[in-house]
Formats: structure tokens, sequence, C-alpha cells
């Protein structure tokens, strides 16, 4: 906690351009996510998009978080690759607008998937090379792990199914 809470102050300096509860909670998200493997720079995009009601570009990106461009950009670059930002085109130019992705499971299958590779990877080793208790712990260990992912898997399929559901409902409505 002791990073998360330095990623926080040294963020505090950083935005300005916002209200303080959307600072706090940019600096909330990016603190979070540091020890996850998202840079600074991509926990505070990611904050920030998901206070955003529409896609924006890189320019007011950097603007309101008042860090360059080029370190907005490749921050919006890297969360769209994992699945957290989506990019759209500006109607009639070159230029990317980002907002948060409105499939809020593409992360977790992203990690469900990776659960599955390390599962196959472990079975192959207890099947292969390991011997005695150590190829009964890494079978164990994949079926643990090929178990997380197909629970992780019918979660956000069952979850997505639900948003669905209620998007349509409130489509309706109007």
């Amino acid at each position: 906690m002791k990073d998360a809470n330095k990623i926080a102050r040294d963020t505090d300096k950083a935005i300005s351009s916002l209200r303080e509860d959307e600072q706090q909670f940019i600096q909330q998200v990016a603190a979070l996510l540091a020890p996850r493997g998202l840079s600074p720079s991509q926990g505070r995009v990611y904050g920030y998009m998901l206070l955003r009601q529409g896609p924006v570009s890189v320019d007011q990106i950097s603007a309101d978080l008042e860090m360059s461009r080029v370190g907005a950009w490749n921050a919006a670059r890297n969360l769209e690759a994992g699945g957290h930002i989506l990019r759209h085109r500006e109607p009639g130019t070159k230029r990317a607008l980002y907002a948060a992705s409105d499939n809020f499971g593409t992360p977790m299958l992203e990690q469900a998937a990776i659960l599955g590779e390390m599962g196959q990877l472990l079975q192959h080793c207890s099947d292969n090379i390991a011997s005695g208790e150590a190829a009964v712990q890494l079978h164990d260990r994949a079926c643990f792990y090929h178990a997380l992912q197909q629970v992780m898997e019918e979660k956000v399929a069952e979850l997505n199914a639900q948003r669905a559901s209620q998007q349509q409902i409130r489509r309706n409505e109007k």
C-alpha cells in the first residue's frame, strides 16, 4: 500500500483541471492498478476514461490530466490492447478518440485465458516431466487453474447477458 500511496501523492500535482473528487477517483484507480501491472499513467488515463461520458481525444486526455500527448497516447494504446478502453474514429478524420470499453469482461477473459494456458503447461509438466509428489501437486494446480478459467468465462458470459438484457429494457423504456 506504501507504493499505492506514493503514486496517489505523485499524481496530486499532475491533475489540476478536474474537480477534486474526480482527481481523487483518478488517483485511487491509478494506485489500485499499479501493483497489478498498469503504469501510473495508464491507471490515470483509465480512471479518467471511466469518468467520461463519451469518446475523447488524446489531446483532451493530455490537457485534462496535464500529461504529455505522447504519454497519453501510449497509455491509451496500452489500455486499448488490454481491452480496458476502445478506440473510435472521428468522422471525416483519421483522429482517434478513446472511451472506456462497454465490455467489462474483456480484461477478465484475458486473465482467464492466461490461467488456462498456465493450467495446460502445468498439466503437461505433471504428465511428462515431474514425478512423485511434484507431479501430483502440478496436476492439482493445473485442475485448479482450469476450474478458475471455466468459472470466470461462465460468469463473464452470464453478466454480459444480464447487462444486455438490462440495456434493452432501458432502451424500450425511452
